[in-house]
């Protein structure tokens, strides 16, 4: 154990953390591994509306604060390790913690390892077969073709309804990755909810493919998930979750529709994505069709969202980029004009390497809102989460480094 710790405490002067472990008392083909990495993502922000209760109401307030969870990439560390069975197939884990640096609190509502938590096999032929808290086909096969998880981003689409920021990690989940094969790859989740006498209530599913080829990328994913907002379910997994009728996570942009006493029980997803890359230049193109269904407290009804994003990422150096985004986010009346609201988005952003693992950067996004919300009021902007405004506009700057490790 010793000479396996001195290993450890020596490699972690290896740039990229990478730690290669030679099993002990194994055989000779066997061999291990262990990767400590993460990413520090820090930043001045600046929200010109962000919410201020006073009295029960919001009356919104300008905020300075530094902020490192909501960047182009929110920190984080975590542990990678794999072991050679031989054959092909390897044993394999990740545990994946967000972190606040202004606090030294973990993310994700103080879930230890909130990003990611599993363990599986892992086969170059016929893929890999993983159980845990995961990511969604949403994230592993859309998501990344869009503009919050390009890289440049950082910016979500409104309340991140969507998951293409991948707010929501699903808990109990089989996950499985096929291998990709000509440009093309598949997947999809399982997650039993855990309550007795049902295999279905509190879980869901998720199906997912890609292809590459050259410039081009696409993907496209579906997913359906049961009383997606109660304590463990799909929108509401992390370690402080109180039940519907008690929460606070959700932004009147959907909260009429997910807390409360009789709140949807089906949450279902269609998402599809693609970029296009020639020369210095990406453009991309997304589309989300989001459903709440079977809302008890507006009588059974169901609660639509259409997200249309287009973005563009420009290199103009080997050390210099810039990106944009456009987001149009529209949710149809669901009784009366409740839920009769749309959303303009508009996100710039400025990166400059400093070297292969630490850049800085600039960003500026302005939200504006119109319409009447979930909860029937005046519908109010708020960026990636942030914070319901007081009005319906928002501004968003952030000013901020990053170092990967």
């Amino acid at each position: 154990m010793e000479r396996l710790d001195s290993r450890v405490k020596r490699a972690a002067l290896v740039p990229g953390a990478v730690v290669v472990l030679a099993t002990l008392a194994a055989p000779a083909h066997a061999q291990s591994s262990l990767t400590l990495y993460g990413v520090l993502d820090e930043a001045l922000q600046f929200n010109t509306n962000n919410t201020n209760i006073v009295n029960g109401h919001n009356v919104g307030g300008r905020q300075w604060n530094l902020n490192s969870l909501s960047g182009p990439h929110g920190s984080r560390w975590g542990f990678k390790g794999a072991e050679d069975l031989g054959g092909g197939t390897r044993a394999v884990f990740t545990l994946e913690s967000g972190i606040n640096l202004n606090n030294g609190q973990f993310a994700q509502g103080g879930t230890a390892f909130g990003r990611q938590a599993f363990v599986g096999l892992s086969n170059r032929q016929f893929g890999s077969l993983l159980l845990g808290r995961q990511y969604d086909s949403v994230n592993d096969y859309v998501a990344r073709l869009g503009f919050g998880l390009s890289g440049y981003g950082g910016i979500d689409h409104p309340g991140d309804l969507d998951n293409m920021g991948h707010t929501s990690h699903i808990n109990n989940t089989i996950k499985y990755a096929s291998p990709t094969i000509n440009g093309f790859a598949f997947g999809g989740t399982f997650s039993p909810g855990g309550v007795p006498g049902s295999v279905v209530e509190n879980g869901g599913f998720s199906l997912g493919a890609r292809y590459a080829n050259g410039p081009l990328k696409l993907g496209a994913a579906y997913e359906v998930f049961r009383n997606p907002s109660a304590v463990g379910g799909a929108l509401n997994s992390n370690a402080n979750a109180v039940p519907p009728d008690r929460t606070t996570i959700f932004g009147t942009l959907n909260s009429g529709y997910l807390a409360g006493d009789a709140p949807a029980t089906t949450w279902q997803l269609a998402a599809v994505a693609g970029t296009w890359t020639t020369g210095a230049a990406t453009f991309g193109l997304a589309w989300t069709n989001v459903r709440y269904g079977n809302i008890g407290q507006l009588h059974g009804a169901t609660a639509t969202f259409n997200d249309i994003e287009t973005h563009g990422i420009y290199r103009f150096t080997s050390t210099l980029s810039g990106a944009f985004e456009y987001n149009y986010l529209k949710g149809n009346a669901v009784s009366g004009d409740i839920g009769d609201q749309t959303y303009h988005q508009v996100s710039v952003i400025g990166n400059y390497a400093l070297s292969k693992r630490t850049n800085v950067y600039a960003s500026a996004t302005i939200q504006i809102a119109a319409g009447i919300n979930s909860e029937g009021t005046a519908a109010v902007a708020n960026i990636s989460a942030m914070g319901d405004s007081s009005n319906d506009r928002q501004v968003l700057l952030r000013l901020g480094m990053r170092h990967t490790f």
